[in-house]
């Protein structure tokens, strides 16, 4: 057999959460930031004001992708966050993880099904609301901060 060969499977898992479907969408305005939510669990739309301009809001600000995982089981904890130039991921506990690329302006998170409609709005809602400050300022040439937290 040639090692060159690759396996093909006919139904691949997606271990990655890659193929899964964000259906529900809207545009926000919070704070003079314009942004985008995609997930796939209406309880993850934040209540914040929906931007009058849903093509504005595409256009010109930071994207969130928010996926209810089932299969990721437990509380919030408190945050970890590993930041470079280009990216910042967030592990809290072992309910949530978050991802920013700020060269695409783009929030990815994965939330798991133990996440309460209150702890998401009481503490995640803020938490993407700050990081989506950040990825406005850094789009305007403004640098991030140093610090290793966004809480700071």
């Amino acid at each position: 057999m040639s090692t060159n060969e690759g396996i093909l499977y006919a139904n691949p898992p997606d271990l990655l959460r890659r193929f899964v479907s964000t259906p529900l969408k809207a545009c926000y305005s919070y704070e003079g930031i314009h942004f985008t939510v995609e997930t796939n669990d209406f309880t993850l739309l934040p209540e914040l004001p929906l931007a009058c301009n849903p093509e504005a809001a595409r256009e010109r600000g930071p994207r969130w992708k928010l996926v209810r995982d089932q299969d990721i089981r437990g509380p919030l904890g408190a945050p970890i966050t590993l930041t470079s130039r280009r990216l910042t991921v967030v592990t809290i506990g072992t309910a949530c993880l978050l991802g920013v690329d700020y060269d695409r302006q783009e929030a990815l998170g994965f939330i798991g099904a133990d996440v309460s409609p209150r702890a998401y709005k009481e503490y995640l809602v803020p938490f993407l609301c700050r990081l989506s400050s950040e990825l406005r300022l850094q789009r305007c040439g403004i640098p991030r901060r140093k610090s290793a937290s966004v809480y700071e």
